[in-house]
């Protein structure tokens, strides 16, 4: 099975603590995201059969089979709005197509579940 997350929103801590434990604590919960101070919030958007991710990798042109196809190397991609144009030409009509229409700003998480 394919997850597909969208990012929904974003934390960046400015603030400063005077307690140097609770900073500590502050520090490692922020640096959970893409860099130290961001907190990067997902909410799942669409699940694929293996399948059909198959079926999309097949019929792509070869960014699409290089880019999506990352997947069952490294388990986890993202696709940014940037790539989403690269893809979209390329792609056979599916959610996954819908979803990336949408893209403008922020980054969708591609991850493949065992």
């Amino acid at each position: 099975m394919i997850k597909v997350y969208r990012l929904i929103k974003r934390h960046l801590d400015g603030a400063k603590c005077d307690d140097a434990k609770l900073e500590q604590i502050k520090i490692f919960s922020t640096c959970i995201g893409h860099g130290v101070g961001t907190i990067d919030f997902s909410e799942k958007v669409l699940e694929i059969e293996v399948s059909t991710f198959e079926e999309i990798l097949k019929n792509g042109d070869e960014y699409l089979k290089f880019k999506l196809g990352n997947l069952s190397k490294y388990f986890e991609i993202e696709i940014f709005p940037e790539h989403a144009v690269r893809l979209l030409p390329h792609m056979i009509e599916c959610p996954l197509k819908e979803i990336l229409v949408s893209l403008k700003e922020g980054y969708l998480v591609l991850r493949k579940d065992f």
